[in-house]
């Protein structure tokens, strides 16, 4: 995990799963709310993602079809190697995962199929 713009704490305690809990908010397995803050493909047609994880309340949950088409998916889980394996089968690279001023940031990027 190499390439935060920023300076801050690396952190390695990551989400083990993140689920959707509506269009615009995720949660992990210890109920906190992870935002998805860009979403922009870069060099090579990768989708990257930046979630920021932020104190929110929530409101009720929406199932995926409520949720409707998007371009990220409805859950990512993490597997041993640091990679995420979303719903739609597709592995994610986690870039980075820093703290600064107790704020959470997480990006995550598209892999290409092998």
């Amino acid at each position: 995990m190499a390439e935060c713009p920023l300076r801050g704490e690396e952190v390695t305690d990551h989400p083990d799963r993140l689920w959707a809990w509506d269009k615009f908010v995720y949660l992990d397995e210890k109920q906190r709310a992870w935002l998805p803050l860009t979403i922009e493909v870069q060099i090579e047609d990768r989708l990257r993602v930046l979630f920021r994880q932020e104190d929110i309340i929530l409101g009720n949950p929406m199932t995926p079809t409520q949720i409707g088409p998007s371009l990220l998916p409805i859950l990512w889980q993490l597997y041993p190697d640091g990679r995420y394996r979303s719903s739609d089968s597709s592995f994610w690279r986690l870039v980075y995962h820093i703290k600064i001023d107790g704020v959470e940031d997480m990006l995550l990027e598209l892999l290409p199929d092998d």
